[in-house]
């Protein structure tokens, strides 16, 4: 209750403080300057937000190491998506902004005696929390793409449309100070993965976040078995740490043996290792999308609608997308069972892809 009430309080001062950054580039504009990059620069990088972020994110990763193998590159992640850094393939550094006050300016001293060349805001919201890390981290240059809170940065690069752009595409002009042409890079998750696909194979990630964004169990066991009947061996039915309730009643409902859930891991390490083992992919949640299309897995999304951004599509495989309203909670699955047949017979996957990434 306490918590819920705070909420408008805690919004009311980030909206105050974006607003005074915008007073500030009002009165104390950095013009038409220009900025060099040095040539071997030191490079911190800040996703300290979602796990599906950081993994859309590794295609710009990979490039900057890509066009300055010899530079130090560094990543500040946050508590809700440090699981992913050992999936990094990039030699990376690694910090760590907890959102424990003394933690969190212990780590920040740390990084500003590193003095890194350049510091990246990887984020296309306007983000109180990067604009305050940007502001201690003492970077000699802050990079950042073109919202409200473009005043912290010193070079900034514009923002295409969030309704009309992909989230890949908007994040990959950050690459334009760097002299890499966004045009030209590969635009798909990395990510260390090897695990082998295993033909019949199909992962069904059930949940999400909110119940509206999950699928609900007895139209999951529907269109489990539909999709059986469409000559596929199994079904792994996956849920997350929160959410195991959804996956039990899943594999309940169905009541075949072919349909299953997914057995328990320890770690994301673990989980993306399970995701490559399929074939196909159906899945309601986005850092899936992400695991799957680093290894080339066609998959089928169920979606909410969304009104305000791109839909967060993969990218380099074959997909289909499904989108219920209001919400997934009144998912159907006869439109789910077309889409998924069309998906095979558009998706021809081989079956022993593992990702290309070196360790």
């Amino acid at each position: 209750m306490a918590i819920t009430a705070l909420k408008p309080v805690e919004l009311f001062f980030r909206r105050a403080f974006l607003w005074c950054l915008g007073r500030k580039g009002q009165k104390q504009s950095k013009g038409a300057a220009e900025f060099t990059i040095p040539e071997n620069p030191s490079i911190l990088i800040l996703r300290q937000d979602r796990l599906g972020d950081v993994m859309m994110s590794t295609f710009l990763i990979g490039a900057l190491r890509e066009r300055y193998p010899k530079s130090r590159i560094a990543i500040l992640l946050g508590k809700n998506n440090v699981s992913v850094f050992p999936l990094l393939p990039f030699g990376c550094e690694k910090f760590l902004y907890s959102k424990h006050i003394i933690a969190d300016i212990a780590e920040v001293r740390k990084i500003r005696r590193e003095k890194f060349d350049v510091a990246i805001d990887m984020t296309d919201k306007a983000s109180v929390t990067a604009s305050i890390l940007l502001a201690f981290t003492g970077a000699r240059l802050n990079v950042g793409i073109a919202k409200e809170n473009a005043v912290i940065y010193d070079i900034v690069v514009p923002r295409p449309s969030q309704t009309e752009v992909h989230i890949t595409e908007r994040v990959a002009e950050l690459l334009r100070p760097f002299g890499i042409d966004p045009k030209l890079v590969d635009k798909r998750p990395r990510l260390k993965i090897a695990a082998q696909r295993r033909k019949g194979r199909i992962g069904f990630n059930v949940s999400s976040r909110t119940p509206d964004r999950s699928a609900p169990p007895k139209a999951s066991a529907e269109i489990a078995l539909g999709v059986l009947e469409m000559g596929m061996n199994e079904i792994v039915v996956f849920s997350a740490p929160h959410d195991r309730e959804r996956g039990k009643e899943t594999v309940r409902i169905a009541n075949d043996p072919r349909i299953r859930e997914a057995e328990r891991v320890n770690d994301l390490t673990q989980f993306a290792n399970q995701i490559a083992t399929c074939e196909y992919l159906i899945t309601v949640d986005t850092s899936v999308i992400q695991i799957a299309a680093s290894v080339g897995i066609p998959m089928l999304l169920l979606f909410r609608p969304m009104q305000d951004e791109h839909p967060w599509t993969p990218v380099g495989v074959p997909f289909e997308i499904y989108t219920q309203k209001p919400g997934l909670s009144a998912l159907e699955p006869q439109p789910v069972l077309t889409l998924f047949n069309r998906l095979l017979g558009r998706a021809t996957p081989s079956i022993s892809i593992a990702s290309k990434i070196a360790n």
